[in-house]
Formats: structure tokens, sequence, C-alpha cells
């Protein structure tokens, strides 16, 4: 039965609760990430009184190279008579409880120095007019990976920003009365990139290898920010639209993301932006220092931390924005709960 608007507001004044499902799509997809980030923002923001109306039901990865069977599991969680949805596994717990629990002892820590760094300048998106003003009775949020970023062109979404006309959406809400989409890699990679000490806003120049959907996103970004887009080359090449500059005309790149590993070695960057990451390995101050922003290479969990906050910021909660975490606190907790997942793992085994 359908409720009117005027209804479901009163419901939530009511103190009416909702629950909200989230997942990643994509393939590969067991290593991500993106569900203990999505876990750790969720109930830092509740510690802080924020998303009283809403209850967190599921966590998945979902393993596709179709973006209709991950927006199936949007309208319909698994039954018997469904796909099985992949559980989490992997590197994170399949344990909700057990999850939960490191989630809230990690979040009564401070972050770690080594990870401080500037303060992003970019002036934020305003809230688009375009998003409900309440949540649901069932809120469903994703995040999508390669390759079904570029996958989305229904006119059945509603878009709060260019994501769709680029080819790179990464963001999506459910709401149970419509969808809505957001793209967020760009404006992730620019906060990671002031963080780090590049001036984007001052003409830093990017080298980017691969024109994928991150590419277009970060390209699309980065020049709104005030910088200037080289590219160079790979399987496909970015668009001639979102390129200001050529690899001739430059002595130095600010910072450079090579998506197709194929990039010229000899190629001169003050920095570097390893999209992927990998499992971290040695002791906790070893891999404390690969994080750490005196690293000349970024590892790709600062990028994925850019882009899962701008997710919030954008589309999922704009109205907790001034209570998101930081850029270093997320880095920080996230750190801590995967060395303590792999220490526990590590003892396990010894067992």
């Amino acid at each position: 039965m359908y409720l009117g608007t005027d209804v479901l507001q009163q419901r939530v004044l009511w103190g009416f609760m909702g629950e909200l499902r989230y997942a990643v799509g994509g393939s590969p997809i067991s290593h991500s990430l993106s569900p203990l980030l999505f876990s750790l923002v969720f109930h830092s923001l509740k510690k802080n009184d924020q998303l009283s109306n809403l209850i967190p039901r599921t966590l998945r990865l979902i393993e596709s190279v179709h973006i209709d069977e991950i927006l199936g599991w949007g309208y319909i969680e698994h039954d018997e008579h469904n796909p099985d949805w992949t559980p989490l596994e992997s590197r994170i717990e399949s344990n909700t409880l057990q999850l939960r629990r490191l989630v809230e002892e990690v979040l009564t820590r401070e972050e770690h120095a080594s990870f401080a760094g500037n303060k992003s300048m970019r002036t934020q998106q305003p809230v688009s007019r375009h998003i409900p003003s309440q949540y649901y009775e069932e809120e469903v949020w994703m995040n999508l990976t390669s390759p079904l970023k570029h996958q989305l062109q229904s006119m059945a979404f509603t878009p709060v920003d260019n994501g769709m006309d680029i080819l790179s959406v990464n963001t999506l809400r459910w709401t149970g009365h419509g969808w809505y989409c957001a793209t967020t890699d760009g404006a992730g990679v620019v906060d990671v990139a002031f963080h780090h000490g590049i001036d984007v806003a001052s003409g830093a120049i990017l080298g980017l290898n691969g024109g994928g959907g991150s590419a277009r996103s970060i390209a699309n970004a980065w020049l709104e920010s005030g910088g200037h887009v080289v590219s160079l080359g790979g399987r496909r090449k970015i668009d001639a639209s979102l390129v200001s500059k050529q690899l001739a005309d430059v002595e130095q790149l600010d910072l450079l993301i090579d998506f197709d590993g194929t990039c010229d070695p000899d190629i001169k960057a003050k920095r570097t932006l390893t999209p992927d990451y990998v499992p971290l390995s040695g002791s906790f101050d070893e891999q404390e220092l690969i994080l750490s922003t005196t690293n000349m290479t970024i590892d790709g969990r600062w990028m994925l931390v850019g882009q899962h906050l701008e997710s919030w910021r954008r589309l999922w909660a704009p109205q907790c924005a001034e209570h998101l975490p930081s850029l270093d606190q997320l880095m920080s907790w996230l750190f801590g709960c995967e060395f303590e997942l792999a220490q526990s793992r590590r003892k396990s085994m010894e067992e």
C-alpha cells in the first residue's frame, strides 16, 4: 500500500524506525572494504545522535558483471526463489555481531598522527533538491565498482550530479519509491589530493592512464576544482573533453594515477596514487608507514575512504555532513579494524 508523503513524514515525526540495507556490487568484489567503511561511518553517526530513524539490517557483497542483478537485490533480498547473494567474507568478517563490536571499539580511538594532512578547500556541492528530506520504511544504499559504473543509463534514476552524463555512477539509493544516483570517485580523490598537500585549486596537474568510469569521474572533478588533466593513454583513453593539457607541455605531474598498470615508468610525478589496494603486511608501524601522508605513493585505501565519505555527503546523508568523520579519522579507524581482523585470523589459525 502506498503511503502519501504527508503520512510518511508523520511516521518519522512519531518515531518511526526504518530498515537500511547496504551492498557493494561489482566483480571481483570479495576483497572490498566498503562494507567495513559503511559500518564505521554509520555507527559513528549513531554515536553522535544522527540517523536515529534508521536501523541497519544487512550488509552484502554482490559479485556480478550485470547491473540488473545488483539492482535486483535492491528490490528484493535473498530468499529461496532468488539468486544466492554473496554474504560478507574474505577480509570482512561474516559475523555481524563481532564486526559491530570491533567497530564500536575502534571508534573510541584517536586518529594516527601520521594520517593527518591538509584540510580540503574544495567547495562542497550543495545538496540536490531532488534528494528526499526524510528516510523511508526500507532504505537501500549501494556502492558500485568495476565493471558496473558505466552501465546505469535508465530514465528510472534521478541523478543528483552529472554521474550519468559522464557514465560513471558508483553510488545508489533506493527509497522504496524511487532510485537516486551519484558519482563520488572524483570528489573523493580531489579531497585526498588536498589532504596530501596537492593544491588542486591552484592548477595542479593530474596524469591519468586509462579512461574507465573512475578515471572519468576523477578527471571531471579535478577540472571543476581548478586543476588540469593530462591523458597518458591506456587501453581506453580518457575523453578529450576531460583533458586540458598535453604531456609534452608538462615538466612534471603533481599526481599520477595508473588504472591500467601500463604507464611509462619514466614519466615524472611528485606523487602517485595506486587505485587498487592489497592486504597490508608487516608490523603495525610498517603498515602505518605505508598509509602515512609522508609516503609519496598514496595507497588506494585513501581513494576508497574519500569516495565513501562523499557518498554520505552527496547522497545518503547530506544533512549529517558536519557530523561525518574526517578523512584521516576514517582512515585511522579502517586501519585499526583491518589490523585487528588480521591479528584475529592469524591467532585462530595458530590455535
